[in-house]
């Protein structure tokens, strides 16, 4: 998607339009992590009684969860900025998770060969050596059935 729509609101202060246009473009890339998001909604606000005390947070609308992200800073700009690395680290997770949910393997020519797929399944798979004497030896160790029990 090349176009995300953004969404700014504010809470006890203005929103100019440097503030409006810095956001905008910190966001904007973070798209690259998620291809499929829908929305954007930033909330800026200042905390009552602190006048120096900001935060950021963010909520990326995907499809299946969305992406929550919140930073606080004593500086509008580097709480932003936070938010984008922590909105970008949770996003690369959710992509590694996907990727790893849906990965096919590469195939080769000799992976089909042997792959289960292809394997005849009407003839017993050939042992080792080695595991055809271990099999021997847990079968030659099995009790006999007493004919008692069965009566």
């Amino acid at each position: 998607m090349t176009h995300l729509p953004i969404h700014i609101t504010t809470h006890h202060l203005s929103l100019s339009d440097s503030l409006r246009r810095f956001a905008r473009k910190k966001i904007g890339p973070v798209t690259r992590f998620a291809h499929d998001a829908i929305a954007a909604e930033i909330v800026l606000r200042r905390h009552n009684g602190a006048e120096t005390r900001f935060s950021a947070s963010a909520r990326l609308a995907l499809p299946g969860r969305d992406v929550h992200g919140r930073a606080v800073d004593r500086n509008l700009y580097v709480a932003i900025g936070k938010l984008v690395t922590r909105l970008g680290r949770l996003l690369r997770k959710r992509k590694t998770r996907l990727a790893k949910r849906f990965e096919r393997p590469d195939r080769t020519e000799d992976q089909t060969e042997t792959s289960p797929e292809r394997r005849d399944l009407s003839r017993p798979p050939e042992l080792l050596p080695a595991q055809a004497e271990d099999l021997a030896s847990l079968v030659s160790r099995r009790r006999p059935i007493r004919q008692s029990n069965y009566r």
